[in-house]
């Protein structure tokens, strides 16, 4: 067998890495999600206290 020779050996160990592919950008998914979510929960709330539950009488069958 023959070994490698030393000055391949450290090329070998200088040479960068491939290089990485481009960064994840799922976080910025989940911020928009859940930046989409506030806003909505929050016209939710504006609707509904702009518009109180009303009563409203039941009838009864039997005439009472």
């Amino acid at each position: 067998m023959n070994a490698p020779a030393k000055s391949e050996l450290a090329a070998a160990e200088s040479a960068p890495a491939a290089p990485p592919g481009p960064p994840s950008r799922l976080w910025l998914w989940f911020v928009a999600a859940f930046a989409v979510q506030a806003i909505a929960w929050t016209a939710w709330f504006a609707i509904a206290s702009k518009n109180r539950v009303q009563e409203v009488p039941l009838i009864r069958a039997d005439g009472r």
